[in-house]
């Protein structure tokens, strides 16, 4: 069910720029790739993807309206002050915003939500043995046959974003991760 959101996706753009299955793929020479990183600061999360698997036609036809259309129909979320930027020597784009209202606060802790993330892509915390780290969570793998690397980005802790007890210090469940709210000025 996870990776269907994905299947679409992938189809869904594959129409949209008029590709069929087999001319798409990167330019000859470059390795296709995905590169995601997700920083959460404060109640806020910044969104950074690099994506080096169009074709030469299917960059060609790319607009900046059309990636905010994608991203859009990907995460249905509340996000803002995009920024796109597009590089013809390896025809390769990047899609950067802001993430609203997916972050809370109480007055111990930090909460923040990811399944708007993780569930398009077909992916989770848990399941798919995210590394864990002081600073976040991070991934590498394949999704529907692209390289991709995913690392979320949390404020800094002494001890690692494990798997815990929900809410209790430091940690992640199979889709939410959470942090002490004393730890909210790095």
């Amino acid at each position: 069910m996870k990776q269907s959101y994905f299947i679409l996706l992938t189809i869904g753009l594959l129409t949209l720029f008029g590709c069929t299955q087999q001319e798409c793929g990167p330019l000859p020479g470059t390795a296709p790739e995905q590169i995601i990183e997700v920083e959460a600061v404060d109640q806020v999360i910044t969104y950074h993807c690099r994506y080096s698997c169009w074709t030469e036609e299917e960059f060609s036809n790319i607009t900046e309206a059309n990636l905010g259309k994608l991203f859009n129909e990907t995460y249905t979320v509340n996000a803002g002050h995009f920024n796109f930027t597009f590089n013809e020597t390896n025809h390769s784009t990047i899609t950067e915003c802001l993430v609203y209202d997916k972050i809370s606060r109480s007055r111990d802790e930090y909460v923040g939500y990811f399944s708007w993330f993780l569930d398009p892509l077909g992916l989770d915390f848990i399941d798919d043995n995210f590394k864990e780290s002081k600073t976040g969570l991070s991934w590498e793998g394949n999704i529907n046959g692209v390289p991709t690397s995913i690392r979320i980005e949390c404020p800094p802790q002494d001890s690692v974003y494990g798997l815990g007890p929900y809410g209790v210090g430091v940690g992640h469940c199979h889709a939410h991760i959470w942090w002490p709210a004393s730890s909210e000025a790095w």
